[in-house]
C-alpha cells in the first residue's frame, strides 16, 4: 500500500524539516500544507524533500487539511501529524499496521490509551478529558484522545470528512464524520513532547472554543437528520 503523510503548518521552520526527514523513512511521500505562514516554512520542506501546497493566508487546520485531502486520491494510506516536532515520526508504523491489516479505517494516536500521560501539564489534561466526553457523547464514538493530531486513514475514509471546521474543532469533526459513516475507528498509543509547544493560543479560551464547536457541530448534524 502507498501512502503519505500529510502535515499542516503555520511558521514551522524550526522543526518542519526534522519532522519531513523522519516522515520519509515511513511513508512514500510527504505533503506540507503551508498555511499562511511568513517563515521559511515552505522552502525548508521542500529542501527535506515534500510536495507542498501553499496558502496565501492562514486559514486554519481545518482548511488546511481540507487541502491535502483534496488531491491524496493516488493514496491508499494517508497519516497527518503536526509539523512543530511534538509527535514522534518513528510511530507512523504503529498507525499503519491496522490498516494494512484490514482491521482499521481510521486510526487515532492515542496519548491516554495506556492511563494518563506523565509529561501532559495537568491544566491541560483536565480540559481534553472535557473536549473527550463532549466529543464521545456528540459522535457516539469512544475515544481516549479526541484532539489528537496525529492519525492514519485509509482511501476509503477521504469521502466521509466534510471539513466545515476552519480551525481546531476539526479533529472532533472528523470523529464524528467517521462516526455518522460507519467506519471502523481504532485507537493506538503515542507519545508526546510538551518541550517543543509552539503554540502561542491560550490554552483554556483555546479549549472553550473547540468545546464550542462541538456543540455547534452536535446541532447542526441533529437538525440536518430532522
Amino acid at each position: 500500500m502507498n501512502s503519505i503523510a500529510l502535515i499542516p503548518a503555520y511558521d514551522e521552520e524550526v522543526a518542519i524539516g526534522s519532522v519531513v526527514l523522519r516522515c520519509l523513512q515511513y511513508v512514500d511521500d510527504v505533503l506540507v500544507i503551508d498555511d499562511g505562514s511568513s517563515d521559511k516554512t515552505s522552502e525548508i520542506s521542500k529542501l527535506a524533500g515534500a510536495k507542498v501546497i501553499t496558502h496565501g493566508k492562514n486559514l486554519g487546520k481545518g482548511m488546511a487539511l481540507k487541502s491535502g485531502f483534496d488531491v491524496l486520491d493516488y493514496y491508499d494510506i494517508i497519516v497527518t501529524i503536526d509539523g512543530d516536532g511534538q509527535h514522534n515520526p518513528d510511530e507512523i508504523p504503529k498507525l499503519l499496521q491496522p490498516i494494512i491489516e484490514g482491521n482499521a479505517d481510521f486510526v487515532n494516536g492515542s496519548r491516554y490509551l495506556n492511563g494518563p500521560e506523565e509529561n501532559t501539564p495537568s491544566y491541560r489534561r483536565v480540559g481534553q478529558k472535557v473536549l473527550d466526553i463532549a466529543t464521545n457523547i456528540s459522535s457516539s464514538v469512544d475515544v481516549t484522545d479526541s484532539q489528537s493530531g496525529f492519525r492514519a486513514f485509509s482511501k476509503k475514509t477521504c469521502d466521509s470528512f466534510k471539513f466545515r471546521d476552519t480551525g481546531f474543532g476539526i479533529e472532533s469533526e472528523m470523529l464524528a464524520d467517521a462516526a455518522e459513516d460507519y467506519l471502523k475507528i481504532v485507537e493506538v498509543p503515542i507519545t508526546v513532547r510538551y518541550d517543543v509547544d509552539g503554540s502561542t493560543k491560550n490554552p483554556i479560551s483555546h479549549g472553550f472554543g473547540v468545546l464550542f464547536k462541538i456543540v455547534k457541530d452536535k446541532i447542526y448534524r441533529v437538525f440536518r437528520r430532522d
